[in-house]
Formats: C-alpha cells, sequence, structure tokens
C-alpha cells in the first residue's frame, strides 16, 4: 500500500479569537483564581493533573474521555503498557474501525456509547436542554470533584476553525459568566475561557454527518452515590439548593445503573473491546 503523503502546508497553533481568554493570559489567570475562590473550580485539579492532548487531530472524543476517566480515578480492567493499567485515547476503541476514527472522530452517540461503557454518564442534546439548565449543570459539576462535564460544540459558532469539537469544562467565572474550556486540542489552540451563553449556541448546529445538534455529557463513576439521572431533566426543582447553589441529590442505590443509550443500544455494545 502506499503510504499517505506529508502535507505541503503545515501550521503552529492557531490565533485565538480575541473575545475568548486564553486561560494562560493575565486575564484568564485573574478570571481563573477568582473561579477557585468562590468554589467553582473544584474538579480542575484532577483534570489538570490527567491532562491528554489528543494523539490525533480526530480524537478529541477519546481523548476528553480518557481525561475525564482518569481524573475520576476510574480501573480500565486492561493494560496500558509494561505492567500499567491506565486510559488513553488510542486505546478507547469506538464502534468505528481505526482508520475511520482517525479520518472522521465520533459523533455524539458513539461518545455517548463510549463513555457509557465505563462510566455513569447523561447525555444532553442543545436543543433538549435550556439555556439555564446547561447553566445550572456547569455550576453544580465545577463546583465538585467527582462528576465532570463534556462538551461536544460547533467550534465556528466560538470564532473557531474547524468543526465538531469534544473538550471538558475546568471551571466557572460566576461574574463575567465564562466557562474554561480545556482544549483537547492544545497543538491548536490553549485552553479557553469562553462565555456560557456562547457554548450553549455551540451546542446547536446541527452535525452534518447525523442531522441532529451536538450537547454536553455529565459523567462520574459507575459506583457513585449520586444520581445522575435527577440532572437528566430540566424539570429538576431549581429551588432545591443548599445556600452554595449546589442541586443536592440524594444518594442512590449501587446496582443502579442507567443502561439504555440515545442511540437505542445497551450500554455494553462497546464494552467487549475495551475490557
Amino acid at each position: 500500500a502506499t503510504a499517505p503523503s506529508s502535507p505541503k502546508v503545515t501550521f503552529y497553533r492557531r490565533e485565538l479569537p480575541e473575545d475568548l481568554v486564553s486561560f494562560t493570559s493575565a486575564d484568564g489567570r485573574k478570571l481563573f483564581k477568582e473561579s477557585l475562590n468562590t468554589g467553582y473550580a473544584e474538579g480542575y485539579f484532577n483534570l489538570a493533573g490527567n491532562f491528554t492532548v489528543q494523539s490525533e487531530p480526530a480524537y478529541c472524543g477519546p481523548s476528553s474521555l480518557a481525561m475525564v476517566l482518569n481524573a475520576l480515578e476510574v480501573d480500565p480492567g486492561r493494560r496500558w503498557k509494561g505492567v500499567w493499567r491506565w486510559y488513553s485515547d488510542e486505546l478507547l476503541e469506538s464502534c468505528r474501525t481505526e482508520s475511520d476514527l482517525k479520518a472522521n472522530g465520533i459523533t455524539f452517540d458513539q461518545f455517548l456509547c463510549l463513555a457509557s461503557s465505563h462510566a455513569q454518564v447523561i447525555a444532553k442534546r442543545g436543543t433538549t436542554a435550556s439555556r439555564e439548565e446547561f447553566v445550572r449543570d456547569i455550576k453544580y459539576v465545577t463546583q465538585k470533584d467527582d462528576v465532570f462535564m463534556v462538551l461536544s460544540f460547533a467550534r465556528a459558532a466560538m470564532g473557531q476553525t474547524g468543526d465538531g469539537h469534544f473538550s471538558p469544562i475546568g471551571a466557572f467565572h460566576e461574574g463575567s459568566n465564562q466557562a474554561l474550556v480545556l482544549d483537547s486540542a492544545r497543538y491548536k489552540y490553549p485552553s479557553w475561557f469562553g462565555d456560557v451563553d456562547r457554548l450553549y449556541d455551540s451546542l446547536q448546529p446541527v452535525d452534518p454527518e447525523t442531522n441532529l445538534p451536538r450537547g454536553y455529557f455529565l459523567i462520574s463513576r459507575r459506583d457513585s452515590r449520586l444520581d445522575l439521572s435527577l440532572l437528566a431533566s430540566s424539570n429538576v426543582d431549581h429551588d432545591s439548593k443548599d445556600s452554595s447553589g449546589i442541586v443536592d441529590l440524594p444518594e442512590r442505590p449501587a446496582d443502579v445503573f442507567p443502561t439504555t443509550l440515545s442511540c437505542g443500544k445497551k450500554s455494553s455494545c462497546c464494552s467487549a473491546k475495551q475490557l
């Protein structure tokens, strides 16, 4: 077989749009410090300690998932390298072939299928979650270190180049209504703070492969005592919060795990490859 030719034009990163704030800039550091001081960056250090730059240009989905699973200290149950068990994006095999995955990445439902094989997951499409619900969920996850949010958004809606992208949320700045996106394509863009309303709008564009909008995922360990299913509905009592604004979720039985996926399959549809 003929080896693929090397591209004639190469790039070293892209310029971040002016309305987005680079995490490492003076303004970005100020926003992060204030987020941390107000309790909206509780999970950041778990994510940062396990940050993973995607190993392929289209691996943003598996890379974001590997980052979250390692942050949650989930044992993959399979060898990574040597004697060590660890999550890496190339080991998170989806329903797609390796060549297809490298060329096209994964869709919203394929991410859900893959994530549900390893964790407790709630998926929300941009057209089914309200703007208020999205903000509530960001506030909830950034005040905890045992549940994380991964966005599936359209880069163009944020003024960036490219199309669909996956990345986790690392912090929330309430004063400016901005969230920290830990961009898995660090070779392209740094991590950045962006307006939450615009992030919500970036969930709405239709993925041309599926003709469905994008959205976001709430992910925690399968053995978590928090029942994420209570966050699945926009009908959650928004007044059922303590003084810090955290939704008070009750404990759930350890053997309860949602197995029906939005793709119509069961959560085991990908697990045979992983475990």
